[in-house]
């Protein structure tokens, strides 16, 4: 039998899954990587780490499926984006990597906004100007760690990296390449107008092909693969994930909760909003573009309520063998909608979309001593639901009409947050068979560039199966309302009179 492998390479680790030619999962395995420090608005990661965990995770997934390696006839990349990492010719690291998690680019992100300008940005990239994108990253090295900066000989993004290990190319695709606030969208080429404005040189960057697009076969001998392999250039991890739950028609969106929660609206050519609140990128399938807001807490924030705050319940968690976050999906159904009177507002890396304030800080409104922790945890639900709401709303105004939300990430698990999210937003959400959604449009990907599907709507559709939907329970929407309208307003109040800048200076 035949089979197709997926390197999904998020931001805490990555998972190698091999798919038989129906696109069911016949196995993975999974490993986890450190993040580093170096100061509380820093992020990095080593890409070596990176490299060692995958063949790890492509060892042990051979292994568990007792898989004959000379069976796999392609893969493809999926990963977390933004992040990037300079290596020299011979694809050594010369930093660590600059996760998109990394907020120490502000004055990099000054700079771009004076000397280009966010129209100018907005309109060739589809991107807003801050410090979650690549560009402002590569700048921060130009700036303070020149020496490394002259000699890069490519700036890579996580894909590209692994690519690179792979076949010996420095290949990136369009949906990644989309992401960096460098490449023209409609030209579907790195921009030489803004790498001119701010110095950067453009030689830097890696070679641009569409998702799909066969890159080699694989070179390197350091896998179990068989170098018969080829590898196929793979995808962002949410224009993926978009593609692997049928997002590939207009009337669909992706909501992927896991650290961050990102949505995605299928457009047929690039969509701008004059405001610049949500962004466009291209999408993992060829030809088509993507509406796109992030959210940059959502998990992150329930993981942090409950690694500060829930000791015990991760004790009876540990006892009773079953997760912590189950046990807090139940006390959280405990709780009323509105979580008595609290709103939560989860700005705790600043906030994405479609604010767009890197200085921005999260917010518990309401707290009483009848307060109990199943309050806390509900109000974190409904608080990301309602920042998925404020994007939703600015979709609708660029035109995109909305049928459904199909969700993925660990976040869909959650009934009691999926309930939320279908009242809050008044649609139907729905969730499908494969969480692995990511995972999914890397295996489309990787049997599409091959020839084996012929169309790659037609492979998503096929593979992305509803299992379970949530509609809207109107007496919970009109109450939602309320407080949705009430968690803009507290924002506004806070924000317009400075508090965040005043904070900031004490």
């Amino acid at each position: 039998m035949d089979y197709y492998a997926a390197l999904d390479l998020g931001t805490s680790g990555t998972r190698t899954l091999i798919f038989d030619m129906n696109g069911n999962v016949v196995s993975s395995a999974y490993e986890e990587w450190n993040s580093y420090y170096p100061t509380p608005v820093m992020v990095e990661q080593k890409a070596e780490e990176w490299w060692s965990a995958v063949k790890r995770t492509i060892s042990n997934a051979l292994k568990m499926g007792k898989i004959n390696p000379d069976n796999i006839k392609s893969l493809a990349i999926t990963n977390q984006r933004e992040t990037i990492v300079p290596v020299d010719k011979e694809g050594h690291t010369l930093h660590n990597a600059i996760v998109w998690q990394d907020r120490r680019t502000t004055t990099e992100c000054n700079f771009i906004n004076s000397v280009i300008g966010p129209e100018k940005i907005y309109k060739i990239t589809g991107l807003t100007i801050d410090p979650y994108f690549s560009a402002s990253k590569i700048l921060w090295i130009k700036k303070n760690k020149p020496e490394i900066y002259n000699k890069t000989y490519k700036f890579l993004l996580v894909h590209d990296y692994i690519v690179y290990k792979l076949t010996g190319k420095f290949v990136t695709d369009y949906s990644n390449a989309s992401r960096t606030m460098l490449f023209d969208i409609n030209n579907l080429k790195f921009s030489d107008e803004i790498s001119i404005k701010l110095d950067i040189d453009i030689d830097k960057m890696p070679e641009t092909v569409s998702s799909g697009t066969i890159i080699s076969n694989i070179k390197n001998n350091e896998t179990e693969l068989n170098k018969k392999t080829i590898v196929v250039a793979g995808g962002g991890d949410q224009q993926c994930a978009a593609l692997g739950v049928g997002v590939v028609k207009k009337g669909r969106i992706k909501l992927t909760t896991g650290t961050g929660s990102f949505i995605l609206s299928y457009i047929e050519k690039p969509k701008y909003d004059s405001k610049r609140r949500v962004l466009c990128s291209v999408h993992a399938v060829p030809n088509s573009w993507v509406n796109e807001a992030s959210i940059f807490s959502s998990g992150s924030a329930l993981r942090w309520f409950r690694d500060e705050f829930c000791g015990d319940i991760k004790l009876d968690a540990k006892e009773k063998n079953i997760s912590a976050y189950k046990i807090m999906d139940d006390l959280a159904k405990q709780s009323p909608v509105g979580s008595n009177n609290l709103i939560f507002i989860p700005y705790l890396i600043g906030a994405g979309a479609p604010i767009w304030n890197p200085i921005a800080k999260g917010i518990i409104f309401g707290l009483a001593l009848g307060t109990q922790k199943k309050d806390v945890i509900r109000s974190i639900f409904e608080g990301v639901c309602f920042e998925v709401r404020k994007n939703i709303e600015i979709f609708k105004e660029l035109g995109n009409n909305i049928e459904e939300i199909r969700l993925t990430g660990g976040g869909s698990r959650s009934d009691v947050w999926n309930q939320i999210l279908a009242d809050v937003l008044n649609i139907k959400c729905s969730r499908t068979s494969n969480e692995e959604s990511t995972a999914v449009g890397a295996c489309i990907l990787a049997s599409y560039g091959i020839g084996d599907f012929r169309d790659i709507v037609e492979a998503a559709e096929n593979l992305s199966k509803i299992t379970k939907s949530w509609t809207p329970d109107i007496e919970n929407t009109k109450k939602y309302e309320k407080l949705y309208n009430l968690n803009k307003k507290l924002y506004n109040l806070i924000n317009e009179n400075n508090l965040y800048q005043e904070l900031n200076s004490i």
